[in-house]
């Protein structure tokens, strides 16, 4: 059977995805309207079924928050992102960076690359982060809202506070107090885990029980927030929320241009404009998922179908440059071998060289070994001759003396 080729798995899995998406029996019981009533489908969540679907991550950071409801609005993607990261886990730094160029992700899927495990939580829990977006793109000011009720619950609960990780204060915005959560060190992300059922101080809303999600290796301990490591994201980090006003996220332009800039190979001549912006929705990241609101297909919809056509050919233009790109690595391969190969010649050469030095540096060493014990004998046997002289010479010598004495006796 012949194989299926990876981009072919892709779009298979993709359409899979979407029909799972699309497919109301998966809507959890809690959420799930009278069939076949838009006008049940088009009415907004109560503030309980809202709070249900922010409580896993009512708790993040800010900047991460936004960027999580952003991404969320487009699960597709998410899951693409989820299962890219899951095979290329070992970059890090320039190298990943590089590898992102070549994703048409939406800049704020992208950006959750730098947070394994919030994008993990959202790929595995896909129903969740569809509803959550259509949540958010339909009823933004009461997500927010939703957030505060629950941030100012786990204050009061003692389980949110500032931290070495993270610093939570109680700004005014607007005339309205609101609860910020912030890294503590700008440059090093820390995203909490806990228990939505018991960091709020008992779960408020017992109809509609929350999300729960726990990072691989999570431990409940006697803290009701727990941090692994902490995460460099440098140009990753550029939302925010805007809580005064009725609610809003944000994009700080000037980190969202650096991160497009690093991440984004067709990012040339898109920069926004230095300060802060609000985020808007584009359809075109969002394929062929349809939005469960009928307002909202309404609203976007329209464009669905010629986004899905430009990302279906970005796509195809991602995969002739992979296949040039193959192209060029095979001929780019073969040089490179041709060059090990002279290289190990020439290492071969060299080593060769240097056994021969060796083994002549041996021969003489070898020789002036023998050389020096040769010359080491000579001068043993000499010395033994000089004192075989010195013995024969006084054996003389005391011989005349006894006959020079004996004739005297006479």
């Amino acid at each position: 059977m012949k194989a299926t080729p990876p981009c072919a798995a892709s779009r298979l899995l993709v359409a899979l995805l979407s029909t799972t998406l699309a497919w109301p029996a998966l809507v959890p019981a809690a959420f799930a309207q009278s069939p076949g009533s838009a006008a049940a489908a088009s009415a907004p969540l109560a503030q309980e079924q809202l709070g249900a679907l922010v409580a896993p991550i009512a708790l993040y950071p800010d900047a991460v928050l936004a960027q999580l409801l952003m991404a969320s609005t487009y699960p597709l993607e998410v899951v693409e992102a989820g299962q890219w990261l899951q095979s290329h886990a070992a970059l890090t730094g320039a190298a990943l960076s590089s590898a992102l160029k070549d994703q048409n992700w939406d800049a704020s899927v992208k950006s959750l690359v730098s947070f394994p495990q919030v994008l993990q939580m959202m790929s595995s829990q896909l129903t969740w982060t569809q509803q959550l977006g259509d949540a958010f793109l339909s009823q933004q000011k009461d997500v927010m809202a939703a957030v505060q009720v629950l941030r100012a619950k786990a204050q009061k609960a003692g389980a949110l506070k500032s931290s070495s990780q993270q610093t939570v204060s109680t700004p005014t915005q607007n005339g309205q107090t609101v609860i910020v959560i912030a890294p503590a060190n700008p440059q090093v992300v820390y995203v909490p885990a806990y228990n939505p059922t018991v960091v709020y101080g008992g779960w408020p809303y017992p109809a509609y029980p929350p999300v729960a999600y726990y990072p691989p290796g999570y431990v409940a301990g006697a803290s009701l927030l727990s941090f692994g490591a902490g995460m460099a994201v440098g140009a990753a980090l550029w939302g925010g929320c805007h809580w005064g006003g009725g609610g809003s996220v944000t994009v700080n332009n000037n980190t969202y241009n650096q991160f497009n800039n690093n991440n984004n190979r067709n990012w040339s001549n898109q920069n926004k404009n230095g300060g802060n912006s609000n985020w808007n929705h584009d359809p075109q990241h969002r394929g062929n998922v349809p939005y469960s609101n009928p307002n909202l297909q309404k609203k976007y919809g329209a464009n669905q179908q010629q986004a899905d056509q430009q990302r279906n050919q970005a796509k195809q233009q991602q995969e002739n440059r992979g296949a040039t790109g193959g192209e060029r690595q095979g001929a780019q391969s073969g040089q490179v071998k041709q060059q090990e190969n002279r290289d190990a010649n020439r290492v071969d050469r060299q080593a060769e060289q240097d056994r021969n030095s060796t083994a002549t540096k041996a021969q003489k060493q070898q020789q002036e070994k023998r050389q020096a014990e040769g010359d080491k004998r000579e001068a043993e046997r000499q010395g033994q001759r000089d004192e075989a002289e010195r013995k024969e010479g006084g054996e003389r010598e005391g011989g005349r003396e006894e006959r020079g004495g004996g004739g005297h006796r006479r």
